[in-house]
């Protein structure tokens, strides 16, 4: 056992928060600070030792189409710019440095979640808000290709490759989370940036297409890009009880496998019904530590899984978007 790892907190980041989503379907029209009982929280993420995390904008497939898809877009950027106040958007790896090397209010980082709305909505106009990262699809089909719910699935429509281009070009990263196989074959032969999966379980526990296989995650390594671990029940496991013990297996067995460079965290929180025992919030990623620690991973690993590796990851795509891919701040 690992007894100096069991005595040190690991600034922690997670790619993957539904706090918007979350504020809309329980606590509509409240700000965040205004609601303690909410999922995610500053004291929570404070306890956990947040220090940076991706912030999901989610269009619901439902909005998908002409003109109604950027509308909810632009809906959903007035209720974060209303209701969600106080965390910084990143824009630079110098400030991701500062916050992950801090310990005040968590930085946020921007992700859109199913682009259909871009087909109109300009990509440009998105990265000058501050967002860096897009998922070309949630589960449904829209105008870009099929995401992972898809029957007998198809790749990128026409759209969708121009709009890979397109985002390329501006220096986005793409989250392949949501993509059906097809999808993601194509997105990763077309487009050169970095890719990654921003809240994922793996299809060796339980085998669906929402889930990473193993081409995939080496796909995605071999980009050097990183998977993130969800907590969301559903998702990982078939078992009536999910808990902590099937996020720290699943990563082990990644680790194992993989090495532990490729995988961290990216909870889901926010954006699932479940429990996941002993995860439960913000505040029990210690915990999780805890119980790598017990393993015997050193302290680099431990720090790697728990947010380094997404700093690393993140921290290239920041020094990456260049003035020639559009960098707007």
């Amino acid at each position: 056992m690992n007894k100096q790892s069991q005595n040190r907190s690991y600034p922690a980041i997670d790619s993957h928060v539904d706090l918007i989503y979350d504020l809309i379907r329980h606590h509509p029209d409240k700000p965040l600070q205004d609601i303690p009982e909410a999922w995610v929280t500053l004291p929570r993420l404070a306890e956990g030792g947040v220090r940076l995390f991706v912030s999901v904008f989610y269009c619901p497939d439902a909005y998908n189409g002409p003109v109604k898809s950027a509308d909810y877009l632009r809906y959903l950027l007035e209720y974060a710019e209303k209701h969600v106040q106080g965390f910084k958007a990143i824009r630079t790896a110098g400030e991701l440095a500062d916050f992950y090397n801090g310990t005040g209010t968590p930085g946020v980082l921007l992700l859109l979640e199913n682009a259909d709305p871009l087909l109109e909505y300009p990509p440009q106009a998105l990265k000058e808000r501050g967002f860096h990262a897009v998922g070309l699809t949630h589960v449904g089909r829209n105008r870009i290709g099929d995401g992972n719910a898809i029957e007998e699935p198809q790749g990128l429509t026409p759209a969708g490759r121009n709009l890979v281009l397109e985002l390329d070009r501006l220096g986005f990263a793409i989250d392949t989370a949501h993509l059906s196989e097809p999808a993601f074959q194509e997105t990763a032969d077309l487009f050169t940036g970095p890719l990654f999966s921003s809240h994922t379980g793996f299809r060796a526990f339980k085998d669906t297409p929402r889930n990473l296989s193993d081409g995939q995650i080496r796909t995605i390594l071999s980009r050097d890009g990183v998977v993130g671990m969800a907590a969301a029940p559903g998702m990982i496991s078939n078992d009536a009880k999910v808990g902590i013990s099937h996020v720290f297996h699943q990563i082990d067995w990644f680790v194992q496998k993989y090495g532990a460079d490729g995988i961290a965290i990216g909870s889901d929180m926010g954006g699932y019904d479940g429990v996941c025992e002993g995860f439960n919030d913000h505040s029990d990623f210690p915990r999780l530590a805890e119980l790598l620690a017990g393993a015997g991973y050193p302290d680099p690993a431990i720090e790697g899984i728990m947010g380094g590796n997404w700093f690393r990851f993140f921290s290239r795509l920041l020094a990456g978007s260049t003035a020639e891919k559009g960098q707007t701040g």
